[in-house]
């Protein structure tokens, strides 16, 4: 039977091989599976006696903890000591006697222990032992902890997520110091070996989420799993939605809100992005600021960002609609301005309002994939040569342009992450398709129609547009459109939380404690 005590690699890519005794053997199967592999280096030495071979890759270990184990190893050992123990038990006397301050997994598995070198770590293979020691002694290059790119915030903390996957969970770990946050390791990937790692409050969680992300985790099998993203599509509860259904971020506290709610977080080695389910559709109109600002503020934030996302999504599809099939909805003064706007304009208000979003969607992808240096100007040379340029040969209206402008404007204004811009582009190009088509009718039908849509997504099992569909009249109240202060914040979400739903029980400001009412008396 297969002994190891590190993460479970999912799925196995290979039948059980187990490690020899004979280290002759165990070396001749790994040369020949790194055969012109030039960065693995096979290093021989002798614990006293003892034939023993270390295996890592160049660059990846650091090399003073290398050095200060062949030195303890080589110089520094008892030969009698050594000798004496019998060669089953080598393995674990050096584990323990010798190696007290390294993280150890001791590995019967030969193909398991070959995924462990390509994973970074200093394997340990020793003469007349039939299992191997795995040494974390990882040295990789690494980015520092910097500001959040993508969620930067006026308020609060400016630490974001790296590449390393131990500086991440430290991260979290540093916030929240409960011994009941959990932690689970998984190995993804029969080419990359990604470790992901899936942290949890142990008595927030619902275990049968808990246990639904492990069968789905086990059911991943991919060549590869390069970053974070590419585990959405494997864990996710719909094959095709245009919402996102779980929730990424590149900021800890985020992750450590979520966690107190009784979310997981899912932290993959070599991504800078977390992801956090359970998700509620509302909160992607939450921002990290919103919980170190006033209450009333926050509310006023949110109502804009609401609007934003409808505006967004139906501003050009209202104007379409309105001015093609319902223009005696117009009041008489404005009728005469479009009508006048529009006079040397070729193209039907459908065919402008297409022309005008496409030349609006590449002037966003060219801002986001050229440089820094100039995407910054491509945009200002777009949306004031090209648009007045426009303007002025007839080929839109003005009153588009303001329109276009607004809609963008909008869309910004309602991304308090990255997932929620993409989102709204194809909501708002079948919207304005509708609209051309039906006008008034056809903006509703699609309106009807993503309501229904959302109201039957589920984020591992948990109802997506809740507590609005299934109404929660204890939540509604809480973290919605309005954020209540902390000290009144209700239980934790009913259909996420596990066994404890207290959240706050904090006395309000103002008033007075026991102690100090009886002092007074």
């Amino acid at each position: 039977m297969r002994k190891t005590t590190g993460p479970e690699q999912v799925p196995l890519p290979h039948d059980y091989m187990p490690v020899s005794a004979r280290l002759a053997d165990n070396e001749k199967i790994l040369r020949q599976d790194f055969n012109n592999t030039t960065d693995i280096v096979f290093r021989q030495f002798f614990l006293a006696e003892i034939k023993c071979l270390a295996v890592w890759i160049d660059g990846v270990i650091d090399s003073r903890i290398s050095h200060d184990l062949f030195r303890a190893f080589m110089l520094e050992i008892d030969p009698d000591r050594i000798n004496r123990v019998p060669p089953a038990e080598r393995t674990e006397f050096i584990s323990k006697h010798l190696l007290p301050f390294h993280a150890v997994t001791s590995v019967t598995d030969l193909v398991e222990l070959r995924r462990w070198v390509l994973m970074h770590k200093l394997i340990l293979l020793i003469d007349g032992s039939a299992a191997a020691l795995v040494l974390d002694a990882e040295s990789s290059p690494n980015r520092g902890i910097s500001e959040p790119t993508l969620e930067s915030v006026v308020s609060g903390p400016r630490d974001a997520f790296v590449e390393n996957i131990r500086t991440n969970t430290a991260l979290i770990r540093n916030r929240l110091g409960d011994y009941r946050l959990k932690s689970e390791n998984f190995i993804l990937g029969r080419r990359s070996n990604t470790l992901v790692t899936m942290m949890y409050v142990e008595d927030l969680a619902r275990p049968e989420i808990i246990e639904e992300v492990r069968q789905r985790m086990g059911r991943v099998d991919t060549d590869g799993l390069l970053d974070i993203y590419y585990l959405k599509d494997f864990l996710s509860d719909e094959k095709y939605s245009l919402f996102p259904l779980m929730k990424e971020t590149e900021r800890p506290d985020k992750v450590c809100g979520d966690l107190l709610e009784g979310r997981f977080a899912l932290i993959a080695d070599g991504s800078p992005q977390v992801l956090t389910a359970p998700s509620h559709f509302i909160e992607f109109f939450q921002a990290a600021e919103d919980y170190y600002m006033n209450p009333i503020l926050v509310f006023m934030l949110r109502s804009l960002r609401f609007i934003g996302f409808i505006m967004a999504c139906i501003l050009p599809a209202l104007y379409v609609a309105v001015s093609t099939f319902h223009p005696e909805m117009i009041p008489i003064p404005l009728i005469f301005s479009v009508a006048g706007s529009r006079e040397t304009v070729p193209f039907p208000a459908f065919i402008e309002a297409m022309l005008m979003l496409l030349v609006f969607e590449l002037l966003v992808e060219a801002g986001i994939r050229l440089p820094r240096v100039v995407g910054g100007a491509v945009n200002i040379v777009g949306a004031l040569i090209v648009g007045q340029a426009a303007v002025e040969a007839g080929i839109v209206s003005p009153i588009l342009v303001i329109i276009v402008a607004a809609t963008a404007i909008a869309s910004f204004a309602a991304a308090t992450t990255y997932q929620i811009g993409p989102m709204t582009r194809p909501i708002r190009l079948v919207f304005l398709i509708a609209a051309g088509v039906l006008g008034l009718y056809g903006v509703g039908l699609v309106a009807l129609a993503m309501l229904v849509n959302i109201a039957s997504l589920r984020s591992f099992g948990v109802a997506y547009l809740a507590p609005l569909a299934p109404i929660v009249t204890s939540e509604l109240g809480d973290d919605v459109l309005f954020r209540v202060p902390k000290w009144a914040m209700g239980p934790r979400p009913k259909l996420i939380a596990g066994a404890d739903r207290v959240r706050e029980g904090s006395i309000p400001p103002g008033t007075p404690t026991e102690s100090n009412s009886s002092d007074e008396q």
